[in-house]
Formats: C-alpha cells, structure tokens, sequence
C-alpha cells in the first residue's frame, strides 16, 4: 500500500486543483465555508499521503504540487482574506 500512497496523493491533488478552478470559473457555486474546508481537507491530506510514500517519482511530483498548491491557496485566499476583511471590505 506504501508503494501507491504517491499516486493517490498526486490524483488527490489535481481532484483538489480541478475543485479549486471550477470553484473559481463559476461552474458551480459552492458556500465559503464547504470550500475552505475541502481545499484545507485536500491539500492536507495530499500532502500527508505524499510525506508517507515511498521515495521515488511520484512522491517528487506529488510533495511539490501540494506544497505549490498548499503556498497559492494560503496566499491567494487566506491571506487576501485577512487582508481585505481587516480594511472594512
């Protein structure tokens, strides 16, 4: 099972990137909270599955998408949101 942990983890983050831009393009309209829940869920998850994997390629790629995926969301939309919620918005 330890062997295959890499591929589930990198399917589990393109599921998390599929979410994320059909989120943001409108094609289905998901409250704020379902959608910082699954994103956090998701990207955690990954990323754990990914840490516990077997070394090898898949791991490479799984670990660096979710970390890069982990990075954006946080800045893109965590941050922004403190950012713009402490300024009246």
């Amino acid at each position: 099972m330890k062997k295959y942990l890499g591929v589930i983890s990198f399917a589990l983050i393109i599921l998390v990137i599929c979410f994320l831009a059909a989120n943001i393009t409108q094609v289905f309209d998901s409250g704020v909270t379902t959608f910082r829940v699954l994103m956090i869920c998701g990207i955690i998850i990954s990323f754990s599955f990914s840490f516990l994997s077997e070394k090898g390629l898949w791991r490479k790629f799984a670990l660096g998408l979710s970390i890069f995926v982990g990075l954006f969301y946080f800045i893109a939309f965590e941050l922004m949101r403190i950012v713009f919620q402490g300024n009246g918005f």
